[in-house]
């Protein structure tokens, strides 16, 4: 009589603990990641012609192998979460940080720089923030384009599905 093991039960033999965390329920996301995803939602969809961005993923929890390997290509600490080029060639930073958590000593030095050298720069701690922000520096306009809703009352409504449950 044959013996016949898939792949997949093999590994599991290799690794017993595979098992184990894939019975794991997942963790919800935080709601700092939420909030970058809802922001980067908006920006898909209201941003304004001509302004390009990107969410600069950076920030989670990595193995110390990636992160020296990533130190050694020349990221460095302290970048903001997103960067905003307009259509003149200007460059924004935005930094979301959660509740009343301070900025670290390199993200600090980073929003120094930035002042110094009369680059936008904006820390914000919400949602509301954020789009405040993106629109004074015009990178969103100042009401929805297809309803004209006040972008306000968009912000609400997404706001109001970030709410995390106690």
């Amino acid at each position: 009589m044959t013996l016949r093991v898939t792949e997949a039960q093999l590994g599991l033999m290799l690794r017993p603990d595979a098992a184990q965390r894939a019975r794991r329920p997942r963790r919800k996301p935080a709601l700092e990641v939420k909030t970058h995803i809802a922001l980067a939602d908006l920006l898909r969809a209201r941003t304004e012609p001509g302004w390009w961005w990107s969410h600069i993923g950076h920030g989670e929890k990595r193995s110390p192998t990636t992160g020296a390997l990533l130190k050694r290509m020349g990221l460095k600490r302290g970048i903001p979460d997103f960067v905003f080029v307009s259509p003149v060639g200007k460059h924004c930073w935005l930094e979301l940080k959660r509740g009343n958590a301070p900025l670290t000593d390199a993200q600090a030095a980073f929003a120094n720089m930035c002042w110094e050298r009369g680059i936008s720069h904006h820390v914000v701690r919400s949602y509301e923030e954020a789009v405040d922000a993106l629109q004074g520096w015009g990178v969103l306009p100042w009401a929805t384009l297809d309803t004209w809703e006040p972008l306000g009352v968009a912000v609400a409504r997404v706001v109001s599905k970030l709410k995390v449950e106690p």
